[in-house]
């Protein structure tokens, strides 16, 4: 990660972290120097560049910073491959949003105005990339000079950038002869790219628009013109990780099918490797042309598990597997079908998910399960997303997601040790650029963590709290939220999740001298499985480009990015941990450093609850030192530990500010509960005995318990008893007939008592009960 540093006077005390709109250009040339200006907010205070990539920036130029601009020469070393990556800036007072930046090849020109009709064409080089925006209903015209049988592509990247911009593309001659268009190209969701071999030595003319004439969200474009190397389709879309695979490059501006080899090792910036093929080493350039690299490729997806390949013979046997595995293959031509046989158990639980859209493949995906002649056992076709729920800082949200790429669950039914998984295309299309990843794995009880936050600012002895949400996959045991190997300076209060709880908290809190710079911290949740210690990295979905209510550049973030920020003028502590009873209210404790002036009320709120946790708004007056929340907790609270956050807020210095408390974990409790004083008993018949024990009551459970024995062998009676509010010692008696046969029974004693008005059920306890004979006369 490289890391810039601009000279600048710090910013006021108590400002925001930084927030990044944009950056012109929206993207540099590798090996190229680049005056680079980052636009947005609270920018001042020693900016640095935080990227993903090897990146040189010249200090001297990037001491020109104001809060909305900042200024920089930066120069991408050429070792980077092409591609979009996001960049951060980080300042005094913390650390941006990211923002996507455009690593390229090709030298790159800005558009300019007056370009709005054919006849007056910006003229461009032949080899480019054209960076320029789109809003409302402009039309942009671009003219370059090209030669008969040229291969070249003019590949309009929006979506990919972070544009809202939904491009539709038209290349003609300079004398208005039709070429090529593209709208809305397959694998590309709404960007468009078209390539074409030219028919003569003319001019063309590109025409550039958005198709609904609106522009959207951040209408900008990368428009990428020239005989560069550009394949439809390279096959497989991943493999395992560490190895070195053959790949097949298909389509695009490639004149027939190329093979490459590529080690798959994972990129910086996530699980995934970036693939370099040039055309020197495709065998498509002669000595004396540049070196090009392929444009466009999207990221090879990584596993550790076994990778297999359709076979290539297409009247060959179906391939045979057995899970774990990932099954690589294309439907081609139209209409093909692609089979596997997998050998399995009865009873085995399966999770089967096809990526392909996902990765920019045109195929549209249906998964199908087939069982002994061919019967249909499971058919699945889109996958519902969760929806990204909006962080109390204000991120975007979005309602339930739809993929195209199938998935499901799949129980082997009794009698089958064979199964046939078919996938094909939903609309029986296929050719180059349909290739996927079936992946095939035991399901074992997991869960999913997402986290609300892309990134923290942690002031200087504050704190920051963590929401994270969680999908639970067959386990619905308690979870613990953590960072593993926190930076010196940085603290944690892990997140406690009770039984079934979807949502949770963590917090971070920062020594007052803490100076970790910028990290990412390695969030996680860990739980005991039936099958061992469960351990899943959260992860967070990121939005770059949407339109209305479809994300149309979804990027998974792993781990969160974290930076100090100046200290508050507030700050709060709070106990680890508290206990409030079921039924019952607690008062946690809150204590308030304040710096002087900050002599504000402040308004207490809780960040979102499990069911059955309330905590009313609260209030600590002006000035004082301390104050108090009150949880409420009704029966239907889950038990155990459960961690809450909670936020105060007030006007200080003239400014609102937001002051995060450590997380307490409160340990949900029952108000009452029954104990014995043996585990088991003996009784002969014809005699009475007593069971002994006593009720564990938790403050401020006051009321009276009855107490009953359930399970009890024929020929023996008890009459429930109740227990005084004031006593907790009892003795049950239980009554044995003369007649009793001897016999052994695990008998159940109870307690039974009301709540609000309604009965409340607890746990028995089990007693080993043994019926002997009546004494011999």
């Amino acid at each position: 990660m490289a890391v810039a540093f601009g000279l600048f006077v710090a910013s006021s005390a108590w400002a925001n972290p930084p927030e990044i709109k944009g950056t012109t250009p929206y993207g540099a040339q590798r090996g190229v120097a680049t005056e680079v200006t980052v636009n947005g907010t609270n920018l001042a205070g020693h900016p640095q560049l935080l990227a993903p990539f090897a990146v040189a920036v010249d200090p001297a130029a990037a001491s020109n910073t104001d809060a909305a601009n900042w200024k920089l020469k930066l120069t991408v070393s050429g070792e980077v491959p092409i591609g979009v990556y996001p960049i951060r800036v980080k300042t005094d007072e913390g650390l941006s949003n990211p923002m996507l930046f455009s690593v390229g090849q090709l030298p790159q020109v800005t558009e300019k105005e007056e370009n709005s009709t054919f006849e007056t064409a910006q003229e461009i080089p032949a080899l480019v990339v054209v960076e320029g925006q789109c809003a409302g209903n402009d039309v942009d015209f671009f003219k370059f000079s090209g030669k008969k049988g040229q291969r070249i592509v003019v590949d309009a990247q929006c979506a990919r950038i972070g544009s809202g911009v939904d491009p539709t593309i038209r290349l003609t001659t300079a004398a208005r002869a039709f070429v090529a268009s593209a709208d809305d190209s397959p694998g590309l969701l709404t960007d468009a790219r078209l390539t074409a071999v030219l028919p003569e030595d003319t001019d063309y003319v590109i025409e550039f628009s958005d198709s609904r004439y609106q522009g959207g969200e951040r209408p900008i474009y990368r428009l990428v013109v020239g005989p560069v190397p550009v394949a439809e389709e390279i096959f497989p879309i991943g493999g395992r990780k560490g190895e070195t695979v053959g790949l097949e490059l298909r389509g695009g501006t490639l004149p027939e099918r190329q093979v490459a080899a590529a080690t798959l090792l994972p990129a910086p910036d996530g699980d995934l490797a970036r693939v370099r093929v040039s055309n020197h080493a495709l065998g498509l350039a002669g000595p004396c042309d540049p070196v090009l690299e392929l444009e466009s490729a999207a990221p090879l997806v990584l596993s550790n598990l076994p990778e297999l390949r359709e076979p290539a013979d297409a009247s060959a046997p179906p391939l045979k597997a057995a899970p774990p595995v990932v099954l690589n293959g294309r439907i081609d031509p139209p209409g093909d079908e692609d089979r596997f046989v997998l050998s399995v158990s009865p009873g085995q639980k399966l999770r089967m998910r096809v990526l392909a859209a996902e990765l920019d493949s045109a195929l549209d995906g249906q998964l199908q399960v087939l069982g002994a002649k061919d019967a249909v056992l499971a058919t699945a076709d889109d996958t519902n997303l969760p929806p990204i729920i909006a962080s109390k800082k204000g991120n975007k949200k979005t309602d339930a997601i739809i993929s195209p790429d199938p998935s499901l669950d799949f129980t082997v039914p009794p009698g089958l040790n064979e199964l046939t998984v078919v996938i094909r295309d939903l609309e029986g299309r296929g050719g180059t650029g349909f290739p996927y990843r079936l992946t095939i794995e035991p399901i074992v009880p997991s869960f999913d963590l997402t986290l609300d936050e892309a990134q923290v600012s942690v002031p200087k002895g504050g704190t920051v709290a963590v929401d994270a949400t969680v999908t639970r996959k067959g386990y619905n045991g308690p979870i613990t939220l953590t960072v593993l190997d926190p930076p010196k300076g940085l603290s944690v209060r892990s997140g406690k999740m009770a039984d079934g709880q979807t949502t949770g908290v963590l917090t971070v809190s920062a020594s007052a001298d803490a100076d970790f710079g910028a990290v990412d911290l390695q969030v996680v949740g860990q739980a005991q499985g039936p099958e061992g210690p469960i351990t899943v990295p959260a992860t967070n979905l990121l939005i770059f480009a949407q339109q209305g209510n479809l994300p149309t550049n979804l990027v998974t973030q792993r781990g969160l990015p974290a930076a100090t920020a100046p200290g508050k003028p507030v700050s709060l502590d709070t106990p680890a941990e508290f206990e409030v009873v079921h039924g019952y209210e607690a008062s946690v404790p809150i204590k308030v450093t304040r710096s002087p002036g900050a002599d504000a009320a402040l308004d207490v709120t809780s960040l979102p609850l499990p069911n059955g946790l309330t905590i009313p708004a609260g209030k600590i007056a002006e000035k004082a030192a301390e104050g108090t929340i009150t949880v409420k907790a009704a029966p239907e609270a889950p038990l155990g530990l459960t961690s809450i956050g909670l936020l105060a807020k007030g006007k200080i210095a003239d400014k609102d500010q937001t002051v995060d408390a450590p997380a307490v974990t409160l340990n949900v409790v029952r108000p009452a509960a029954v104990e014995l004083a043996a585990p088991s008993a003996e009784v002969k018949a014809g005699e009475t005995f007593e069971i002994k024990g006593k009720i564990v009551r938790k403050a401020p459970f006051k009321e009276p318990v009855t107490v009953k024995i359930s399970g009890l062998p024929a020929g023996l009676k008890a009459e429930p008893i109740t227990v005084a509010a004031d006593t907790s010692e009892f003795a049950l008696k239980v009554v044995a007939e003369s007649n009793a046969a001897a016999s052994t029974a695990t008998t159940q004693v109870a307690i039974a008592f009301q709540l609000n008005k309604k009965d409340y059920n607890t746990p028995p306890a089990s007693l080993a009960l043994k019926v002997l004979p009546a004494p011999a006369k």
